[in-house]
Protein backbone atom coordinates (compact mmCIF):
# COMPACT_ATOMS: atom_id res chain seq x y z
CA UNK A 1 0.00 0.00 0.00
CA UNK A 2 1.20 3.41 -1.08
CA UNK A 3 2.12 6.07 1.70
CA UNK A 4 1.06 9.15 2.05
CA UNK A 5 2.57 12.28 4.28
CA UNK A 6 0.54 14.71 5.55
CA UNK A 7 1.46 18.72 5.00
CA UNK A 8 3.90 19.36 8.01
CA UNK A 9 1.47 21.73 9.37
CA UNK A 10 -0.84 18.32 9.78
CA UNK A 11 2.13 16.02 11.15
CA UNK A 12 2.58 17.03 14.52
CA UNK A 13 0.66 15.04 16.54
CA UNK A 14 1.91 16.16 20.24
CA UNK A 15 -1.59 17.01 20.48
CA UNK A 16 -4.66 15.18 19.03
CA UNK A 17 -5.34 16.39 15.37
CA UNK A 18 -8.82 17.59 16.67
CA UNK A 19 -7.65 19.65 18.92
CA UNK A 20 -4.88 21.10 16.42
CA UNK A 21 -7.75 21.77 13.97
CA UNK A 22 -10.07 23.09 16.56
CA UNK A 23 -7.12 25.82 17.80
CA UNK A 24 -6.72 26.80 13.96
CA UNK A 25 -10.67 26.98 13.40
CA UNK A 26 -10.95 29.36 17.14
CA UNK A 27 -8.26 31.63 15.62
CA UNK A 28 -9.81 31.88 12.30
CA UNK A 29 -13.12 33.06 14.01
CA UNK A 30 -11.42 35.52 16.32
CA UNK A 31 -10.23 33.44 19.52
CA UNK A 32 -7.14 34.60 21.14
CA UNK A 33 -3.93 31.80 21.07
CA UNK A 34 -4.07 31.54 24.33
CA UNK A 35 -7.67 31.15 24.81
CA UNK A 36 -8.09 28.22 22.10
CA UNK A 37 -4.44 26.15 23.71
CA UNK A 38 -6.00 26.31 27.23
CA UNK A 39 -8.87 24.61 25.93
CA UNK A 40 -7.27 21.92 23.48
CA UNK A 41 -4.70 21.52 25.73
CA UNK A 42 -6.78 20.08 28.48
CA UNK A 43 -5.85 16.52 28.48
CA UNK A 44 -8.37 13.86 28.63
CA UNK A 45 -11.73 15.08 28.37
CA UNK A 46 -13.89 14.30 31.61
CA UNK A 47 -17.13 13.00 31.39
CA UNK A 48 -18.59 11.59 34.29
CA UNK A 49 -22.03 12.44 36.23
CA UNK A 50 -21.98 15.81 37.95
CA UNK A 51 -18.81 17.29 36.15
CA UNK A 52 -19.33 19.93 33.41
CA UNK A 53 -18.76 18.76 30.21
CA UNK A 54 -15.85 20.75 28.40
CA UNK A 55 -16.28 18.45 24.71
CA UNK A 56 -17.89 19.88 22.19
CA UNK A 57 -18.20 19.10 18.36
CA UNK A 58 -14.18 18.52 17.89
CA UNK A 59 -13.01 15.10 17.37
CA UNK A 60 -12.99 12.42 20.61
CA UNK A 61 -10.45 10.26 20.20
CA UNK A 62 -11.16 6.89 20.32
CA UNK A 63 -9.40 6.52 24.13
CA UNK A 64 -11.34 8.68 25.15
CA UNK A 65 -15.10 7.25 24.16
CA UNK A 66 -16.37 5.36 27.23
CA UNK A 67 -19.96 4.96 26.48
CA UNK A 68 -21.67 1.80 26.01
CA UNK A 69 -24.68 0.98 23.82
CA UNK A 70 -26.51 0.03 27.28
CA UNK A 71 -26.28 3.45 27.86
CA UNK A 72 -27.37 4.81 24.45
CA UNK A 73 -30.34 2.31 25.11
CA UNK A 74 -31.12 4.36 28.32
CA UNK A 75 -30.93 8.05 26.96
CA UNK A 76 -33.44 7.18 24.32
CA UNK A 77 -35.80 5.23 26.28
CA UNK A 78 -35.66 7.43 29.61
CA UNK A 79 -35.57 10.50 27.50
CA UNK A 80 -39.02 9.47 25.61
CA UNK A 81 -40.46 8.63 29.08
CA UNK A 82 -42.37 12.48 29.36
CA UNK A 83 -44.81 14.59 28.33
CA UNK A 84 -43.61 15.93 24.95
CA UNK A 85 -43.82 12.44 23.88
CA UNK A 86 -46.67 10.90 25.14
CA UNK A 87 -48.57 13.76 23.49
CA UNK A 88 -47.49 11.97 19.97
CA UNK A 89 -50.16 9.37 21.07
CA UNK A 90 -52.72 11.56 22.07
CA UNK A 91 -52.56 13.48 18.73
CA UNK A 92 -54.03 10.23 16.46
CA UNK A 93 -56.82 9.91 19.06
CA UNK A 94 -57.56 14.08 18.18
CA UNK A 95 -57.28 13.17 14.95
CA UNK A 96 -60.56 10.72 15.00
CA UNK A 97 -58.99 7.28 15.56
CA UNK A 98 -59.38 4.33 17.99
CA UNK A 99 -56.75 3.14 20.60
CA UNK A 100 -56.05 0.26 18.16
CA UNK A 101 -55.47 2.45 15.22
CA UNK A 102 -53.44 5.04 16.91
CA UNK A 103 -51.05 2.11 17.79
CA UNK A 104 -50.87 1.00 14.28
CA UNK A 105 -50.01 4.11 13.00
CA UNK A 106 -47.64 4.65 15.56
CA UNK A 107 -45.40 1.60 15.42
CA UNK A 108 -45.73 1.57 11.61
CA UNK A 109 -44.42 5.45 11.70
CA UNK A 110 -41.68 4.43 14.32
CA UNK A 111 -40.32 1.58 12.43
CA UNK A 112 -40.45 3.64 8.97
CA UNK A 113 -38.31 6.15 10.84
CA UNK A 114 -36.02 3.78 12.24
CA UNK A 115 -35.35 2.26 9.07
CA UNK A 116 -34.05 6.01 7.76
CA UNK A 117 -32.26 6.37 11.51
CA UNK A 118 -30.22 3.04 11.22
CA UNK A 119 -27.46 4.32 9.38
CA UNK A 120 -26.88 7.55 11.54
CA UNK A 121 -26.25 5.80 14.06
CA UNK A 122 -22.84 4.66 13.06
CA UNK A 123 -21.48 8.26 11.71
CA UNK A 124 -20.43 9.42 14.86
CA UNK A 125 -18.67 6.06 15.78
CA UNK A 126 -16.77 7.04 12.41
CA UNK A 127 -16.00 10.22 12.57
CA UNK A 128 -15.83 11.15 16.72
CA UNK A 129 -17.96 14.15 16.49
CA UNK A 130 -21.83 14.68 16.10
CA UNK A 131 -24.15 13.74 13.25
CA UNK A 132 -24.51 17.52 11.21
CA UNK A 133 -20.89 18.28 11.63
CA UNK A 134 -20.07 14.72 10.07
CA UNK A 135 -22.29 15.64 7.16
CA UNK A 136 -20.15 17.87 5.91
CA UNK A 137 -18.56 14.60 4.06
CA UNK A 138 -21.11 14.65 2.00
CA UNK A 139 -22.73 18.11 1.99
CA UNK A 140 -19.49 20.12 1.84
CA UNK A 141 -17.93 22.04 4.66
CA UNK A 142 -20.41 24.89 4.12
CA UNK A 143 -23.14 22.56 2.99
CA UNK A 144 -22.81 21.11 6.81
CA UNK A 145 -24.34 23.90 7.98
CA UNK A 146 -27.95 23.17 6.66
CA UNK A 147 -27.84 19.88 8.59
CA UNK A 148 -26.59 22.28 11.79
CA UNK A 149 -29.44 24.28 10.91
CA UNK A 150 -32.27 21.20 10.94
CA UNK A 151 -31.13 19.78 14.00
CA UNK A 152 -30.99 23.04 15.84
CA UNK A 153 -34.42 23.37 14.44
CA UNK A 154 -35.93 19.90 16.25
CA UNK A 155 -33.70 20.54 18.51
CA UNK A 156 -35.40 23.80 19.87
CA UNK A 157 -38.98 22.55 18.77
CA UNK A 158 -38.75 19.68 20.79
CA UNK A 159 -37.46 21.34 24.00
CA UNK A 160 -40.20 23.99 23.74
CA UNK A 161 -42.65 21.07 23.64
CA UNK A 162 -41.18 19.54 27.13
CA UNK A 163 -40.96 22.92 28.66
CA UNK A 164 -44.76 23.65 27.98
CA UNK A 165 -46.22 20.01 28.77
CA UNK A 166 -44.06 19.43 32.08
CA UNK A 167 -44.78 23.02 32.96
CA UNK A 168 -48.29 22.78 32.62
CA UNK A 169 -48.51 19.62 33.76
CA UNK A 170 -47.23 21.41 37.25
CA UNK A 171 -49.66 24.17 36.62
CA UNK A 172 -52.42 22.19 36.03
CA UNK A 173 -51.79 19.72 39.43
CA UNK A 174 -50.76 22.69 42.01
CA UNK A 175 -54.22 23.78 40.81
CA UNK A 176 -55.78 20.44 41.11
CA UNK A 177 -54.21 19.80 44.89
CA UNK A 178 -53.58 23.28 46.47
CA UNK A 179 -56.49 25.42 44.10
CA UNK A 180 -53.78 27.93 43.57
CA UNK A 181 -54.75 29.57 39.61
CA UNK A 182 -54.44 28.61 36.22
CA UNK A 183 -53.25 32.36 35.11
CA UNK A 184 -50.59 33.27 32.35
CA UNK A 185 -48.52 33.96 35.78
CA UNK A 186 -49.04 30.81 37.12
CA UNK A 187 -47.89 29.04 33.94
CA UNK A 188 -44.75 31.79 33.58
CA UNK A 189 -43.47 30.38 36.84
CA UNK A 190 -44.35 26.45 35.58
CA UNK A 191 -42.13 27.06 32.86
CA UNK A 192 -39.19 29.02 34.72
CA UNK A 193 -39.21 25.78 37.30
CA UNK A 194 -38.85 23.37 33.90
CA UNK A 195 -36.67 25.31 32.00
CA UNK A 196 -34.11 25.79 35.14
CA UNK A 197 -34.40 21.93 35.42
CA UNK A 198 -33.45 21.63 31.76
CA UNK A 199 -31.13 23.95 31.42
CA UNK A 200 -28.58 22.92 34.01
CA UNK A 201 -28.56 19.56 33.16
CA UNK A 202 -28.14 19.97 29.82
CA UNK A 203 -25.02 22.05 30.73
CA UNK A 204 -23.42 19.40 33.09
CA UNK A 205 -23.10 17.74 29.55
CA UNK A 206 -23.37 14.15 28.54
CA UNK A 207 -22.20 12.08 31.51
CA UNK A 208 -24.64 13.86 33.88
CA UNK A 209 -27.54 13.22 31.24
CA UNK A 210 -26.37 9.53 30.84
CA UNK A 211 -25.97 8.75 34.67
CA UNK A 212 -29.85 10.25 35.14
CA UNK A 213 -31.32 7.83 33.19
CA UNK A 214 -30.71 5.25 35.77
CA UNK A 215 -32.97 6.71 38.06
CA UNK A 216 -35.62 8.33 35.54
CA UNK A 217 -36.30 4.78 33.58
CA UNK A 218 -37.33 2.90 36.81
CA UNK A 219 -38.65 5.91 38.08
CA UNK A 220 -40.94 6.99 34.87
CA UNK A 221 -41.39 3.38 34.21
CA UNK A 222 -43.62 3.08 37.88
CA UNK A 223 -45.22 6.05 37.93
CA UNK A 224 -46.79 5.14 34.38
CA UNK A 225 -47.83 1.76 35.30
CA UNK A 226 -49.85 3.49 37.74
CA UNK A 227 -51.04 5.57 35.40
CA UNK A 228 -52.61 2.65 33.39
CA UNK A 229 -54.51 1.64 36.82
CA UNK A 230 -55.50 4.90 37.35
CA UNK A 231 -57.07 5.42 34.04
CA UNK A 232 -57.97 1.84 33.55
CA UNK A 233 -61.96 2.35 34.30
CA UNK A 234 -62.82 4.90 31.85
CA UNK A 235 -60.71 2.98 29.05
CA UNK A 236 -62.26 2.25 25.82
CA UNK A 237 -60.22 0.26 22.91
CA UNK A 238 -62.87 1.06 20.79
CA UNK A 239 -63.59 4.99 21.91
CA UNK A 240 -63.39 7.18 18.84
CA UNK A 241 -64.60 10.65 17.90
CA UNK A 242 -65.95 9.37 14.69
CA UNK A 243 -64.72 12.57 12.58
CA UNK A 244 -61.86 11.80 10.77
CA UNK A 245 -59.59 14.57 10.85
CA UNK A 246 -58.73 14.28 7.03
CA UNK A 247 -62.57 13.53 5.96
CA UNK A 248 -61.54 9.10 5.58
CA UNK A 249 -60.19 6.81 7.75
CA UNK A 250 -57.28 5.87 5.53
CA UNK A 251 -56.04 9.47 4.89
CA UNK A 252 -56.60 9.94 8.39
CA UNK A 253 -54.43 7.10 9.52
CA UNK A 254 -51.74 7.87 6.74
CA UNK A 255 -51.18 11.89 8.47
CA UNK A 256 -51.26 10.00 11.80
CA UNK A 257 -47.89 7.57 10.70
CA UNK A 258 -46.50 10.54 8.94
CA UNK A 259 -46.55 12.62 12.71
CA UNK A 260 -45.43 9.23 14.39
CA UNK A 261 -41.85 9.11 11.45
CA UNK A 262 -41.22 12.55 13.01
CA UNK A 263 -40.25 10.75 15.84
CA UNK A 264 -37.34 8.69 14.66
CA UNK A 265 -36.47 11.24 12.19
CA UNK A 266 -36.01 14.03 14.98
CA UNK A 267 -33.32 11.37 16.43
CA UNK A 268 -31.57 11.10 13.68
CA UNK A 269 -29.30 14.19 13.14
CA UNK A 270 -28.68 14.26 17.26
CA UNK A 271 -28.27 10.25 17.91
CA UNK A 272 -24.70 10.77 16.88
CA UNK A 273 -23.80 13.24 20.34
CA UNK A 274 -23.76 9.86 22.12
CA UNK A 275 -22.73 7.18 19.99
CA UNK A 276 -19.59 9.12 18.97
CA UNK A 277 -18.41 8.28 22.78
CA UNK A 278 -18.63 5.07 21.94
CA UNK A 279 -15.57 2.98 20.41
CA UNK A 280 -15.60 1.32 17.42
CA UNK A 281 -12.51 -1.22 18.87
CA UNK A 282 -15.03 -2.44 21.73
CA UNK A 283 -18.30 -2.85 20.24
CA UNK A 284 -19.52 -3.77 16.51
CA UNK A 285 -21.49 -1.82 14.15
CA UNK A 286 -25.01 -3.88 15.06
CA UNK A 287 -24.48 -3.50 18.61
CA UNK A 288 -24.63 0.54 18.05
CA UNK A 289 -27.38 0.39 15.68
CA UNK A 290 -29.45 -1.98 17.55
CA UNK A 291 -29.13 -0.34 21.17
CA UNK A 292 -29.86 3.19 19.29
CA UNK A 293 -32.95 2.08 17.11
CA UNK A 294 -34.33 -0.17 19.86
CA UNK A 295 -33.98 2.43 23.08
CA UNK A 296 -36.04 5.30 20.34
CA UNK A 297 -38.39 2.49 19.83
CA UNK A 298 -38.88 1.39 23.19
CA UNK A 299 -39.28 5.27 24.42
CA UNK A 300 -41.12 6.66 21.79
CA UNK A 301 -43.96 3.08 21.71
CA UNK A 302 -44.47 3.26 25.14
CA UNK A 303 -45.16 6.95 25.69
CA UNK A 304 -47.28 7.09 22.24
CA UNK A 305 -49.26 3.90 24.32
CA UNK A 306 -49.58 5.82 27.22
CA UNK A 307 -50.85 9.13 25.34
CA UNK A 308 -53.78 6.84 23.40
CA UNK A 309 -54.69 5.18 26.19
CA UNK A 310 -55.45 7.93 28.41
CA UNK A 311 -56.80 9.96 25.83
CA UNK A 312 -59.56 6.92 25.09
CA UNK A 313 -60.53 7.45 28.35
CA UNK A 314 -61.75 11.56 28.08
CA UNK A 315 -64.85 11.58 27.25
CA UNK A 316 -64.34 14.92 25.27
CA UNK A 317 -61.02 16.50 24.51
CA UNK A 318 -60.08 19.97 24.71
CA UNK A 319 -56.88 22.03 23.11
CA UNK A 320 -54.60 20.68 26.03
CA UNK A 321 -53.85 17.26 26.61
CA UNK A 322 -51.72 17.46 29.54
CA UNK A 323 -55.42 19.45 31.21
CA UNK A 324 -57.78 16.84 30.34
CA UNK A 325 -55.13 14.13 31.80
CA UNK A 326 -55.29 16.14 35.44
CA UNK A 327 -58.89 17.40 35.30
CA UNK A 328 -59.74 13.22 34.67
CA UNK A 329 -57.26 11.49 37.30
CA UNK A 330 -58.08 9.85 40.29
CA UNK A 331 -57.36 12.38 43.33
CA UNK A 332 -53.79 9.87 44.47
CA UNK A 333 -52.21 10.09 40.85
CA UNK A 334 -52.11 13.61 40.63
CA UNK A 335 -48.89 13.77 42.81
CA UNK A 336 -47.46 10.72 40.31
CA UNK A 337 -48.68 12.86 37.33
CA UNK A 338 -46.20 15.81 39.10
CA UNK A 339 -43.18 13.83 39.43
CA UNK A 340 -43.91 12.38 35.38
CA UNK A 341 -43.63 16.21 34.30
CA UNK A 342 -40.53 17.04 36.23
CA UNK A 343 -38.77 13.30 35.36
CA UNK A 344 -39.87 14.29 31.58
CA UNK A 345 -38.08 17.71 32.03
CA UNK A 346 -35.01 15.65 32.75
CA UNK A 347 -35.37 13.77 29.66
CA UNK A 348 -36.81 15.12 27.16
CA UNK A 349 -35.94 18.67 27.15
CA UNK A 350 -32.32 17.77 28.48
CA UNK A 351 -31.29 15.81 24.99
CA UNK A 352 -33.08 18.19 22.89
CA UNK A 353 -31.57 21.21 24.26
CA UNK A 354 -27.61 19.39 24.76
CA UNK A 355 -28.42 18.55 20.96
CA UNK A 356 -29.08 22.39 20.10
CA UNK A 357 -26.43 23.67 21.82
CA UNK A 358 -23.65 21.29 19.87
CA UNK A 359 -25.16 22.32 17.05
CA UNK A 360 -25.22 26.19 17.38
CA UNK A 361 -21.52 25.51 18.24
CA UNK A 362 -20.82 23.84 14.79
CA UNK A 363 -22.19 26.91 13.17
CA UNK A 364 -20.52 29.34 15.37
CA UNK A 365 -17.07 27.52 16.54
CA UNK A 366 -16.17 30.79 18.52
CA UNK A 367 -18.42 30.36 21.43
CA UNK A 368 -18.08 27.58 24.01
CA UNK A 369 -20.60 24.25 24.11
CA UNK A 370 -21.67 25.92 27.41
CA UNK A 371 -22.32 29.44 25.85
CA UNK A 372 -24.49 28.11 23.41
CA UNK A 373 -26.51 25.91 25.04
CA UNK A 374 -27.56 28.47 27.31
CA UNK A 375 -28.77 30.74 23.87
CA UNK A 376 -30.39 27.57 22.49
CA UNK A 377 -31.97 27.74 26.32
CA UNK A 378 -33.36 31.38 25.71
CA UNK A 379 -34.70 30.73 22.00
CA UNK A 380 -36.52 27.52 22.59
CA UNK A 381 -38.85 29.30 25.89
CA UNK A 382 -39.73 32.11 23.07
CA UNK A 383 -40.80 29.73 20.82
CA UNK A 384 -42.71 27.92 23.52
CA UNK A 385 -44.45 31.21 24.58
CA UNK A 386 -45.30 31.61 20.85
CA UNK A 387 -46.50 28.45 19.88
CA UNK A 388 -48.88 27.65 23.05
CA UNK A 389 -50.22 31.27 23.47
CA UNK A 390 -49.99 32.76 20.10
CA UNK A 391 -51.29 29.66 18.35
CA UNK A 392 -53.32 26.73 19.24
CA UNK A 393 -51.61 23.90 20.24
CA UNK A 394 -52.38 21.45 18.77
CA UNK A 395 -52.50 22.98 15.47
CA UNK A 396 -48.63 23.93 16.38
CA UNK A 397 -47.32 20.09 17.49
CA UNK A 398 -48.54 18.90 14.11
CA UNK A 399 -47.61 21.54 11.67
CA UNK A 400 -44.51 21.89 13.32
CA UNK A 401 -43.57 18.06 12.89
CA UNK A 402 -45.56 17.14 9.25
CA UNK A 403 -43.70 20.50 8.23
CA UNK A 404 -40.34 19.38 9.33
CA UNK A 405 -40.62 16.11 8.23
CA UNK A 406 -40.54 16.74 4.67
CA UNK A 407 -36.22 18.41 4.23
CA UNK A 408 -35.72 16.34 7.57
CA UNK A 409 -36.64 12.87 5.49
CA UNK A 410 -34.30 14.42 2.33
CA UNK A 411 -31.27 15.00 4.60
CA UNK A 412 -31.78 11.35 6.68
CA UNK A 413 -31.78 10.04 2.86
CA UNK A 414 -29.23 11.82 1.56
CA UNK A 415 -26.92 11.27 4.46
CA UNK A 416 -27.66 7.43 4.54
CA UNK A 417 -26.82 7.32 0.73
CA UNK A 418 -23.52 9.37 1.42
CA UNK A 419 -22.65 7.07 4.22
CA UNK A 420 -23.42 3.57 2.53
CA UNK A 421 -22.67 4.47 -0.98
CA UNK A 422 -20.38 7.36 -1.76
CA UNK A 423 -18.26 7.24 1.51
CA UNK A 424 -18.51 3.56 2.56
CA UNK A 425 -18.39 4.09 6.01
CA UNK A 426 -14.56 5.86 6.27
CA UNK A 427 -14.31 9.60 6.91
CA UNK A 428 -11.22 11.68 7.34
CA UNK A 429 -11.66 13.16 10.66
CA UNK A 430 -9.27 15.84 10.36
CA UNK A 431 -10.82 17.24 7.58
CA UNK A 432 -14.07 17.40 8.89
CA UNK A 433 -12.34 19.64 11.70
CA UNK A 434 -11.83 22.37 9.52
CA UNK A 435 -14.00 24.99 11.11
CA UNK A 436 -13.45 28.73 9.45
CA UNK A 437 -10.86 27.78 7.12
CA UNK A 438 -11.34 26.91 3.22
CA UNK A 439 -10.26 24.19 1.43
CA UNK A 440 -9.19 20.21 2.48
CA UNK A 441 -10.69 17.12 1.21
CA UNK A 442 -14.36 18.03 1.97
CA UNK A 443 -14.28 21.45 0.27
CA UNK A 444 -15.75 20.35 -2.41
CA UNK A 445 -17.00 23.34 -4.68
CA UNK A 446 -16.64 26.47 -2.67
CA UNK A 447 -17.69 24.28 0.21
CA UNK A 448 -20.91 22.92 -0.93
CA UNK A 449 -20.82 19.14 -2.86
CA UNK A 450 -23.60 20.02 -4.83
CA UNK A 451 -24.33 16.41 -5.85
CA UNK A 452 -25.88 16.22 -2.28
CA UNK A 453 -26.81 19.76 -1.86
CA UNK A 454 -29.31 19.94 -4.82
CA UNK A 455 -31.05 16.32 -4.22
CA UNK A 456 -31.55 17.79 -0.89
CA UNK A 457 -33.00 20.94 -1.41
CA UNK A 458 -35.56 19.70 -4.47
CA UNK A 459 -36.20 16.79 -2.15
CA UNK A 460 -37.44 19.32 0.87
CA UNK A 461 -38.98 21.36 -1.77
CA UNK A 462 -41.06 18.53 -3.21
CA UNK A 463 -42.38 17.36 0.20
CA UNK A 464 -43.17 20.99 1.38
CA UNK A 465 -45.35 21.51 -1.81
CA UNK A 466 -47.24 18.49 -0.71
CA UNK A 467 -47.83 18.68 2.96
CA UNK A 468 -51.39 19.23 4.44
CA UNK A 469 -52.34 20.59 7.90
CA UNK A 470 -54.48 22.52 9.90
CA UNK A 471 -51.92 25.41 9.63
CA UNK A 472 -50.46 25.14 6.16
CA UNK A 473 -51.86 23.56 2.80
CA UNK A 474 -49.65 23.35 0.37
CA UNK A 475 -50.26 24.58 -3.35
CA UNK A 476 -50.72 20.10 -4.10
CA UNK A 477 -51.24 19.03 -1.04
CA UNK A 478 -54.73 17.55 -2.71
CA UNK A 479 -53.25 15.79 -5.65
CA UNK A 480 -53.79 12.46 -3.91
CA UNK A 481 -56.68 12.99 -2.70
CA UNK A 482 -56.29 14.32 0.44
CA UNK A 483 -53.52 12.05 1.36
CA UNK A 484 -50.11 13.67 2.80
CA UNK A 485 -47.23 11.88 0.68
CA UNK A 486 -44.99 14.46 1.61
CA UNK A 487 -42.68 12.78 3.34
CA UNK A 488 -42.68 9.81 0.92
CA UNK A 489 -41.95 12.19 -1.82
CA UNK A 490 -38.96 13.98 -0.55
CA UNK A 491 -37.18 10.78 0.83
CA UNK A 492 -37.84 9.63 -2.91
CA UNK A 493 -36.90 12.46 -4.90
CA UNK A 494 -33.88 13.15 -2.70
CA UNK A 495 -32.27 9.85 -2.80
CA UNK A 496 -32.92 9.14 -6.55
CA UNK A 497 -31.51 12.03 -7.91
CA UNK A 498 -28.33 11.99 -5.29
CA UNK A 499 -28.16 8.65 -6.92
CA UNK A 500 -28.28 9.59 -10.13
CA UNK A 501 -25.81 12.55 -9.30
CA UNK A 502 -23.03 10.17 -8.01
CA UNK A 503 -23.40 8.22 -11.45
CA UNK A 504 -23.41 10.79 -13.91
CA UNK A 505 -21.12 13.46 -11.87
CA UNK A 506 -18.97 11.41 -10.39
CA UNK A 507 -16.60 12.53 -6.98
CA UNK A 508 -12.86 12.48 -7.50
CA UNK A 509 -11.14 9.71 -6.34
CA UNK A 510 -9.06 11.21 -3.89
CA UNK A 511 -12.24 12.28 -2.07
CA UNK A 512 -11.93 8.73 -0.58
CA UNK A 513 -8.60 7.90 -0.82
CA UNK A 514 -8.44 8.37 3.03
CA UNK A 515 -5.47 8.37 5.30
CA UNK A 516 -5.74 6.52 8.22
CA UNK A 517 -3.70 4.73 11.20
CA UNK A 518 -3.56 1.86 12.42
CA UNK A 519 -6.27 2.22 14.82
CA UNK A 520 -8.96 4.06 12.12
CA UNK A 521 -9.63 6.62 14.61
CA UNK A 522 -6.45 7.20 16.50
CA UNK A 523 -4.00 9.88 15.40
CA UNK A 524 -0.35 8.74 14.60
CA UNK A 525 2.60 9.61 16.27
CA UNK A 526 4.44 12.96 14.92
CA UNK A 527 6.36 12.64 12.03
CA UNK A 528 4.54 9.06 10.79
CA UNK A 529 3.47 8.62 7.67
CA UNK A 530 -0.39 7.50 7.26
CA UNK A 531 -1.43 5.03 4.94
CA UNK A 532 -4.50 4.02 2.52
CA UNK A 533 -6.06 1.09 2.14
Amino acid sequence: MRAVRLPESLTDFSVSPSVMCRQRCWEGWGMSRAKAQAVGASGQVEDEFGRVERAGVEFLPVAERQSTPRNVFGVFVGGNLAFSTIIFGWLPVTFGLSFTQAMSSSAVGLLLGLTLMVPMTLLGPRTGTNNPVSSGAHFGMRGRLMGSTLTLLFGIMYAAIAVWTSGEALVSGAHRLLGTPESDLANLIGYAIVGFEVVLIALYGHGTIVGLQKFIIPAAVILLLLGVFAYAPGFDPGHSSGEYLLGGFWPTWLFAVTVSIGGPLSYAPSVGDYTRRISPNRFSDRQIAVAASAGVFVGLFTAAAFGAFTASTFEASSPSYVADLVATSPAWYVVPLLLVALLGGCGQGVINIYASGLDLESIIPRLSRTQTTLITSGIALGVMYLGVVAVNAIDSITAMTVVLNAPAGAWVTVNAIGFLVARRGRYDVVALQRFGVTGGRYWFTGGWNFRAVVPLLLGSLVGLLTVSNELYVAPFANVFGGVDISLPLSITVSGVLYLLALRIWPEDKTVNLIPVADDANSAPPAGESLRTR
